[in-house]
């Protein structure tokens, strides 16, 4: 197969997983667009002002399994009378309840929020943000990923919406669509690590000595052809060759 075929292929795979993963940030973004339509100006928002986020969030993550946190981040002093607060809720068989944390910062066991790349790289502009997976020691105590999106008001950042998504549905609906592929393929996190693959060539989590890109050798293999997946997760998709695979690319 041919350098241009590998790309091709590459990029009809990676809008093949990003199918899976779009609709994550599109129930993200009503959620930010619910918090948008508030009535009451920012800095006076109170919990009854957001009664209609509450209600959207909570209807939003029944729609999938794989979502075991959702909500909404406010930026500080957003909320009235509150520096942080957080409307999170979590499922957990079944149910759903809402997270409640210790934002005191002078506890020991603090949540600070706004330190966590979730929240900084929505408050600096970015429009989708993907971190992990990870332990959630904090909330759910599950193997994660968070994802988030900025919400806007007149173009001011007033918070972000975030979920919480199961790391093995998730790892097991992007394997399905790679375990299709006659070659070796990888996801790889803008941290540089494996978040899935089809091959034992990659370990999963462990973090590669750079981004994959075209004509990179991998040990005994090449990289064919590297696409970023369309969702501002800063994963990117790579597809490899090896001739005692027999698919070689070259």
């Amino acid at each position: 197969m041919s350098q241009t075929a590998a790309a091709a292929q590459a990029r009809r795979i990676a809008a093949a997983l990003s199918e899976i993963l779009v609709p994550f940030y599109e129930r993200m973004e009503r959620v930010a667009a619910t918090v948008a339509a508030t009535p009451a100006p920012p800095g006076q928002w109170t919990e009854s002002d957001l009664g209609p986020v509450q209600d959207r969030i909570v209807e939003l993550i029944a729609e999938d399994d794989a979502l075991v946190g959702m909500g909404f981040v406010p930026a500080p002093l957003v909320m009235a009378g509150q520096e942080r607060a957080m409307l999170w809720w979590q499922r957990n068989d079944g149910r759903t309840s809402r997270l409640r944390l210790n934002f005191d910062r002078t506890s020991i066991d603090v949540y600070d929020y706004v330190e966590m790349e979730w929240f900084t790289q929505p408050a600096a502009g970015q429009a989708r943000v993907s971190m992990g997976p990870y332990v959630d020691y904090s909330g759910s105590e599950l193997y994660i990923v968070t994802a988030a999106v900025p919400v806007l008001v007149e173009g001011r950042f007033v918070g972000v919406a975030g979920a919480d998504l199961l790391f093995g549905e998730l790892e097991r609906r992007l394997l399905d669509v790679l375990r299709k592929e006659p070659f070796e393929a990888v996801i790889v996190s803008a941290e540089r690590r494996v978040i899935v693959a089809n091959s034992a060539r990659w370990v999963l989590g462990t973090r590669l000595a750079s981004v994959p890109a075209a004509g990179v050798v991998d040990g005994d293999a090449v990289y064919a052809a590297v696409e970023p997946l369309p969702v501002g997760t800063g994963w990117v998709l790579a597809l490899a060759g090896t001739e005692e695979s027999g698919n070689n690319f070259g």
